[in-house]
């Protein structure tokens, strides 16, 4: 029997105009699984990585931490990597470019909001409307994509995508994968969104919390029902990471003004640090003035994230003194008054 392979070639050159990355190691990688498909060191402002592929797929190329995502398919495909990253020279990074353009107008939009908020030109409430809009026209620029992509390397990217700005639930998901190609279940980032919606089921408002053991900054094992569900009293659960900002942003606010109206009075503040190394974590509790119980661990962790579904942060849940959870999800002045309405009513 004589075998046919449908592999074909492609060759991937990068120029860094303007970025001294020589002798860093640049690492072709494939974006659903993370799996590294080739690396080269970069040289004289420049790289090539060669190969075949049996069909395109979305990947990463990362050099010196910086990320870039094309599609691998089978061409000459040049990369510019200047203050804008750009592939050209194949079909699908010629669709994908079309996508940057309209991404790119989104978030121009986005920064008109928020200077527009920093002057006082517009209030929290419209600042928040107009932005939700923009993530709505984001969502279904995805989606978009993805429908006239389906049979092609540019939709499972959009798909997967799509499924990160939206909450869906388990029945939501089956339905929008039931009129996808059969392949898109394989995806492990359709996987996970399918065990995400899973645990956001099991650990939605009505139930009981779900626990899970860390350490405590002194290194000591602690579990969530250490502080859960305890005297009588209310918790708020802060999932955040030393390098997000907004979570940053809800410690100094709303976290410290629950912590110094409430502690020892009815309402708990516990911390629990996910998606950041031990160090970063450590260094954060002390610029940040942290006086609340931390939960943490000594290596990059995800188990807390992945048992509640938790696909961003900050999260921040209230669990009560029976230990059911009863809200999920508020930030800033609606989590201060939705805990001061708690304890007027206690």
């Amino acid at each position: 029997m004589i075998m046919v392979s449908c592999s074909q070639g492609y060759k991937i050159n990068v120029n860094f105009a303007g970025h001294d990355f020589d002798g860093k190691k640049a690492y072709l990688t494939n974006y659903d699984t993370g799996d590294t498909i080739d690396s080269v060191t970069v040289s004289e402002k420049h790289l090539m990585l060669e190969g075949s592929v049996d069909s395109a797929f979305y990947a990463r190329l990362i050099v010196d931490g910086n990320r870039f995502g094309m599609i691998v398919e089978p061409g000459e495909i040049n990369v510019e990597w200047g203050d804008k990253i750009v592939a050209r020279g194949t079909p699908l990074n010629d669709k994908l470019n079309t996508l940057g353009d309209e991404m790119e107008k989104i978030d121009a939009q986005w920064e008109k909001i928020d200077q527009a908020f920093k002057n006082g030109e517009l209030t929290d409430e419209e600042a928040s409307n107009q932005s939700a809009d923009l993530e709505s026209k984001q969502v279904q620029l995805f989606y978009a994509t993805y429908l006239s992509n389906k049979d092609n390397a540019l939709g499972p990217w959009a798909f997967t995508n799509y499924l990160i700005y939206k909450q869906f639930t388990t029945a939501q998901l089956d339905s929008i994968l039931s009129t996808a190609p059969d392949n898109y279940r394989g995806y492990k980032r359709v996987i996970k969104a399918q065990s995400d919606a899973q645990a956001v089921e099991n650990t939605a408002v009505g139930k009981t919390y779900t626990d899970f053991s860390m350490k405590g900054p002194d290194g000591k094992v602690v579990k969530l029902s250490d502080f859960v569900g305890k005297d009588g009293e209310y918790t708020v659960v802060d999932f955040w990471a030393s390098w997000c900002g907004p979570c940053r942003a809800e410690i100094k606010g709303a976290l410290t003004t629950l912590y110094e109206k409430y502690n020892d009075k009815g309402v708990k503040v516990l911390g629990v640090a996910v998606w950041d190394k031990p160090v970063d974590t450590q260094a954060a509790i002390k610029q940040l003035n942290i006086r609340w119980q931390v939960m943490m661990d000594d290596h990059y962790t995800t188990i807390p994230t992945d048992l509640y579904g938790i696909a961003g942060i900050p999260h921040i849940m209230v669990v009560d003194p029976d230990g059911v959870i009863i809200s999920r999800g508020l930030q800033g002045d609606a989590l201060v008054q939705y805990i001061d309405k708690l304890m007027v009513n206690k």
